[in-house]
Order: C-alpha cells, then structure tokens, then sequence
C-alpha cells in the first residue's frame, strides 16, 4: 500500500458521507480537485466497503489499480491519478482526508485554500 510521506502535513478531511450524501463526482472517473505532486488524499472507511480503481489516463477502458477498503481501514491515493469510487454496500460511511508536502503548500496558496474549507 502506498504510504504518506512523513513530512507531510495534514490540511483538511472532508464530511463523513454515505451512498445518499457523497458527491457524484466521487463515483465518476476524476482528479482530485488541487491534484498536483505531493498531494495524498487518504480515504478511511467506517462502515461497509469501498473499491477504489486507479487508471493510467482519462480514457483508458482498463484500470491499472485496484484496492478494497473494508471498515475500520484506509486507504492512500497517488497523487495525480485518475481514479473513481465505488460503494460496496448499502450502509457505506466514509470520509477523505488529504496530506500535502511542505514544498507544495510553499508557494502555491493551498494552505490558505485549504484552510478556509474547515
């Protein structure tokens, strides 16, 4: 499993969401919002399971990764990946949070970005 680096800082978690709350987007093959190196989003599940596809671009039909995320775990995205979500179960409840490198809150505004969203 990919590991967040030490150095990291963490920046912001979202709500916690279910099937009826999450945003659609999550489920649509996207890059996170900000995506840039060294930007870790790190999604935990507490409830049911969720399945995480990684693809190599926008339209490959394949994905290159895939990880199941059962209750009680989590689980690291590489930062600039094309990726989707998928519930597992009905009862689903999650949350992401996401961890940035010090280099790339220097100089960027994302610290203040990300601040202001708490």
């Amino acid at each position: 499993m990919l590991r967040i680096p030490k150095n990291c800082i963490h920046t912001r978690s979202t709500p916690f969401w279910n099937k009826d709350d999450a945003p659609a987007g999550l489920f649509q093959r996207h890059l996170d919002h900000n995506t840039q190196p060294g930007v870790y989003p790190r999604l935990s599940v507490m409830q049911g399971a969720v399945k995480y596809y990684g693809f190599p671009d926008a339209e490959s039909a394949e994905p290159d990764s895939e990880l199941l995320i059962e209750a009680g775990h989590f689980g690291v995205f590489p930062p600039e990946k094309w990726h989707h979500i998928e519930l597992m179960t009905d009862d689903t409840y999650f949350n992401i949070e996401f961890f940035v490198a010090p280099e790339v809150l220097k100089g960027t505004g994302l610290r203040q970005a990300t601040k202001s969203q708490k």
